[in-house]
């Protein structure tokens, strides 16, 4: 039997009127307990009518969220460094690899390698053979000054983050909400000389396009310690625009957001 027909026409109804549904929605809603709604949602969703982009969450349009993969010369690099150090497991990304969602191309890429502290320098030696400038490490000054470098320039970042990798044929590499989020911290934290403006209109071209999976999003700028930074930037953009940010990604914070506005204008006056 076709899943449509286990889904009563007014909830087809209802969510195709909508841009964003939760399972507490339909609950609300439609007066029906979790185990329903969710059912529902995941039958309508086989239909390619929604997407899920988190946990209970799911946005109208067709397919998966937003997803990432290896430019040819990164994969070429990939694989190099998978036939030089086979034993050991690290993760590749890049600016370019953004370059779809931008509004502009980006003038000056730049590549990151994270890798365990104990191979790091055997793999900035091999890169350097390849032809990258290789920072192992960097500063400040160098996220500050990359668009400086002439040559091909890669950062080696000695960490080991396991959530938000997908895995990419035999290589592990990071989501684009994880990718989003480091961009941030480099720009917040690093002083990465990357335009805020420009992270902001890869967020919204993100979302419009393919959908953002909010619960992988929040939970990696958890891990970052930035959750309640976005936090305020989802309930700011909710406020300010129409991008589909559904209501759940803000539930526990909302009344404590609108108490910190009139905290404010108090403040002000």
């Amino acid at each position: 039997m076709a899943p449509e027909a286990h889904v009563p026409e007014k909830v087809m109804n209802y969510v195709e009127g909508q841009e964003t549904i939760s399972i507490e929605d339909v609950m609300r809603d439609f007066d029906v307990s979790r185990i329903t709604a969710k059912n529902y949602l995941s039958r309508v969703a086989r239909m390619n009518l929604i997407k899920s982009v988190g946990r209970g969450l799911y946005q109208r349009g067709r397919g998966t969220t937003a997803v990432v993969e290896l430019p040819p010369e990164l994969s070429q690099l990939a694989q190099y460094l998978r036939e030089s150090f086979p034993m050991t497991s690290f993760v590749i990304w890049s600016l370019d690899m953004l370059a779809d969602y931008t509004h502009y191309s980006i003038s000056r890429n730049l590549v990151f390698l994270e890798a365990d502290k104990t191979l790091s320098t055997s793999m900035r030696d091999a890169l350097l053979r390849k032809g990258y400038h290789v920072i192992l490490d960097p500063e400040n000054r160098d996220f500050r000054e990359y668009a400086y470098y002439n040559e091909k320039l890669l950062f080696i970042l000695e960490r080991k983050e396991e959530y938000g990798l997908a895995k990419v044929g035999k290589f592990s590499i990071p989501t684009l909400e994880r990718i989003w989020l480091d961009l941030y911290y480099f720009i917040t934290r690093r002083e990465l000389s990357f335009s805020p403006s420009e992270l902001g209109a890869i967020f919204g071209n993100m979302l419009n396009r393919d959908g953002i999976n909010f619960n992988r999003l929040l939970r990696y700028a958890s891990r970052r310690g930035l959750r309640d930074e976005v936090i305020i930037y989802l309930y700011s953009l909710k406020k300010s625009s129409q991008l589909p940010i559904p209501n759940d990604v803000l539930a526990g914070r909302r009344e404590a957001l609108k108490i910190i506005e009139e905290m404010v204008v108090g403040a002000r006056e």
